[in-house]
């Protein structure tokens, strides 16, 4: 097989990987969604009630009675706000809690409600696009399927040939050196300029200009219970985790499919 060819099942691949990542990631978030995103786990980890007790008790939002050492709250408000977003932001303004003379408070301020209907859009968006990539993702899939189908029934056509060749998966060292490039470009940039940065610039792409999204730990009470961007850091890290896991399951599935079919041409 020439490098022309190679090269090209690569790509091919590589786009079969992007389309997989998208679906994977996007099980992944729900999957994820429904476990909170392990806000109870990674309140303990994070240390997010040292936040909490520095910054509210100074909150300039009028918030300081907030209750600090009450994790179960902390959680709660964490839940509602993600209930909320994945409802195209309704309730958002109606989140509240209690203080310890109970009385009830609203939770968010009025720049954090419209940051979060700005995130509810962007969820809604990214759902959109999760479904169409859904069927590129099925079209990819047949591409593959019907190659594995095709190899087993002898064809002297050349240009029928070169097709096949195109949609047989990679081998795994190819995959590999394929991957390896592209985590190597994200690392780079990740080093280069760091999650921060990296974080809050696609924060100023995604979101429109005039609506605040960034907030100091003693001016929201989101910011501080979700100790922000740490806790992103880490739920971006395990909705990889679980993306990965997907996508490692799925590429093997097709790659053993097209080597089972291969073996019974012999």
């Amino acid at each position: 097989m020439n490098r022309k060819v190679i090269l090209c099942q690569q790509a091919l691949w590589l786009l079969f990987a992007c389309s997989m990542l998208i679906f994977a990631l996007g099980i992944s978030w729900q999957i994820n969604k429904h476990a909170n995103f392990l806000y109870g786990y990674w309140y303990q980890v994070l240390a997010i009630e040292t936040v909490v007790s520095k910054h509210v008790p100074v909150n300039s939002q009028g918030k300081k009675d907030f209750p600090v050492n009450n994790a179960n709250l902390a959680e709660k408000m964490f839940a509602d706000i993600v209930t909320a977003i994945h409802q195209s932001g309704r309730g958002l303004a109606e989140i509240s809690y209690r203080n310890d003379k109970g009385l009830t408070g609203k939770f968010l301020t009025n720049s954090e409600v419209i940051h979060l209907q700005d995130v509810a859009n962007l969820i809604d968006g990214l759902t959109s696009l999760w479904r169409f990539n859904l069927l590129i993702l099925v079209l990819l899939l047949t591409a593959y399927i019907k190659t594995a189908i095709a190899s087993n029934i002898k064809n002297s056509g050349n240009d029928n040939q070169a097709i096949n060749s195109l949609w047989r998966m990679p081998s795994g060292k190819q995959k590999f050196v394929t991957l390896l490039v592209v985590v190597a470009l994200i690392t780079i940039i990740l080093m280069t300029w760091g999650f921060t940065q990296v974080f809050y610039y696609l924060h100023t792409v995604v979101f429109p200009e005039q609506h605040q999204w960034f907030f100091y730990y003693q001016d929201s009470l989101m910011a501080a219970i979700m100790k922000a961007p740490d806790i992103f850091a880490v739920i971006a890290a395990q909705l990889l985790m679980v993306g990965m896991v997907l996508i490692l399951a799925l590429d093997f599935a097709v790659s053993r499919w097209q080597k089972s079919i291969a073996k019974t041409k012999r």
